[in-house]
């Protein structure tokens, strides 16, 4: 056995390590890969970049009335049956600290305590996808009714249209959109409703819209005012009608009139003495001082010549009787 270990050691001692150098990189090398590099973050940086709005916007859809505490993976697990979901984008959201920003309070789910819903951009591969997604408008989600529309319709005030609408008012500011839904869900079928907010606290201001997908709607739900509540409010209903925008009047500029030479006279500046306000009074012109003087002295010449003439009278009557 011993031996054995002998043999083994001797034979470990003959084995001579042989040393592979390593390859060095050449500078050559770690350039390339440096572009390599630099181009694949140009690509990276382009693919994020924004497209064309018109183009972007045809692909994208608005969802409003989205619960606050749903997610980007909920809404997009939703509507991924309508094909492939480039982005998911979630706004309008208030959070309960301004300080710490948005992305935090989502991440947190610290909202502001009055805001319950959230508003949500979903960008399609394909418009016609996108226009298939619209399908959802009004479903029921998480005891919300989603308002899907498309985004580049959002600012379009021509798809609004006031023969199918109706305008509330006297409605409580902590009012929900689901509130007004069932309040009129009798009258037919809705379209969306639109509360109008503020948009720093999501609070409501009192009012807003019902647009139903029919014109006979319209008509019933007029019936309601006077006998229809919302929450502890008895709401005012009437009929949705466009304010027009006020016309600017267009009023010629001025025309530029260089000063007349022989008319211009020059500003005469009021004098430290007399002219100007003096101590909150108003000193008299020099004018008026010269001719108020001569009027003084006129009437002292006056008086003393009548008093010569009656002199005279009395020395010629002692005369006489002399």
């Amino acid at each position: 056995m011993t031996s054995n270990l002998t043999d083994l050691f001797n034979n470990a001692r003959k084995i001579t390590y042989v040393s592979v150098p390593l390859k060095e990189e050449s500078e050559h090398e770690t350039e390339e890969e440096e572009e390599v590099i630099e181009a694949a973050k140009e690509k990276a940086k382009l693919e994020r970049e924004y497209e064309d709005p018109s183009i972007a916007n045809a692909r994208t859809i608005f969802v409003g009335n989205v619960p606050s505490a749903c997610t980007q993976k909920e809404l997009r697990a939703l509507f991924s049956q309508f094909g492939t979901i480039e982005s998911v984008r979630l706004r309008n959201i208030i959070p309960l600290n301004a300080k710490r920003g948005k992305r935090l309070a989502f991440i947190k789910k610290e909202f502001h305590p009055l805001q319950r819903t959230i508003t949500a951009f979903i960008r399609f591969s394909d418009e016609i996808e996108a226009e298939e997604a619209t399908a959802l408008n009004g479903y029921l989600y998480k005891e919300h009714h989603l308002r899907v529309d498309m985004a580049q319709d959002q600012n379009e005030d021509a798809k609004h249209d006031n023969k199918r609408s109706i305008f509330i008012g006297n409605l409580p500011f902590d009012a929900n959109d689901d509130d007004v839904w069932k309040a009129f869900e009798e009258c037919g079928e809705i379209d969306n409703v639109r509360l109008v907010r503020d948009r720093a606290t999501s609070v409501g201001k009192g009012f807003g819209y019902v647009l139903f997908k029919d014109e006979a709607s319209v008509s019933l739900a007029l019936r309601m005012n006077g006998n229809c509540q919302v929450g502890n409010r008895q709401i005012r209903i009437k009929t949705a009608v466009k304010k027009a925008k006020p016309v600017k009047q267009n009023i010629p500029p001025k025309r530029y009139r260089p000063p007349n030479k022989k008319s211009h006279k020059k500003k005469s500046m009021p004098s430290n003495d007399t002219d100007g306000v003096q101590q909150g009074r108003v000193g008299k012109r020099p004018a008026l001082i010269l001719k108020k003087q001569k009027q003084k002295q006129n009437k002292k010449k006056k008086h003393l010549s009548i008093k010569t003439n009656n002199m005279r009278k009395d020395v010629i009557q002692l005369k006489k009787k002399s």
